[in-house]
């Protein structure tokens, strides 16, 4: 988990916050953790956290083909 004083913006919210995790080198905020880890699948919110994440493997995957 990281902890630093350091405001960092959130993939998910977009808000700037001090407390989350980090993902591939993206940062996920404590609140959104929670939230994604408590979504039910069939939460019309599953498809937006779902999104969201994907974004991350997305970016990444350019440099991993290669």
């Amino acid at each position: 988990m990281q902890n630093t004083t350091d405001q960092i913006r959130c993939i998910v919210c977009r808000r700037e916050c001090e407390n989350g995790i980090t993902v591939l080198e993206e940062f996920i905020c404590r609140d959104c953790e929670v939230e994604i880890v408590n979504t039910d699948v069939t939460d019309k919110k599953y498809a937006h956290f779902v999104g969201k994440l994907r974004n991350i493997w997305i970016q990444e995957a350019p440099d991993q083909l290669i």
